[in-house]
């Protein structure tokens, strides 16, 4: 069974709302480059500088993504037994969140789920970044 990661699983919501700021700001300094006449050459250079960072942090952001530092780092066994909190609520067969080991997972349980509930792992699917749980 191979799940596709959306865009916001394999980056990052945060790394997602930071490259469309830095291209919104782009974008803006280009517009006002153009409605002022084609004076002001600094914004002219500015517009361009930040296209440049976002297309360099894109770049980069895509050669870090989470199944490769899962390759290197995460060895499957680590989290079974640990336990945690929901912080997302969800059904059974669905995907919710939980905090185990300090960091967010998506998690998947047989039964529904709801935040506050205490949890404990049993299992990692193959995508490696979510946790089959049950409740405690």
């Amino acid at each position: 069974m191979s799940h596709e990661l959306t865009l916001i699983q394999r980056y990052g919501f945060r790394t997602i709302i930071i490259l469309i700021l830095l291209f919104v700001f782009s974008t803006f300094l280009l517009f006002e480059y153009i409605i002022t006449g084609y004076v002001h050459t600094t914004i002219l250079i500015l517009s361009i500088l930040f296209y440049f960072i976002t297309a360099v942090l894109l770049v980069g952001f895509s050669l870090t993504r989470v199944k490769k530092i899962n390759k290197r780092y995460f060895t499957m066994d680590s989290l079974i037994g640990k336990t945690g909190k929901v912080i997302k609520a969800c059904k059974p067969g669905e995907k919710g969140s939980a905090t185990v080991a300090s960091e967010d997972w998506s998690i998947e349980s047989d039964e529904e789920l709801f935040e506050g509930d205490t949890i404990v792992v049993i299992g990692v699917l193959e995508d490696k970044v979510t946790l089959k749980v049950k409740k405690i």
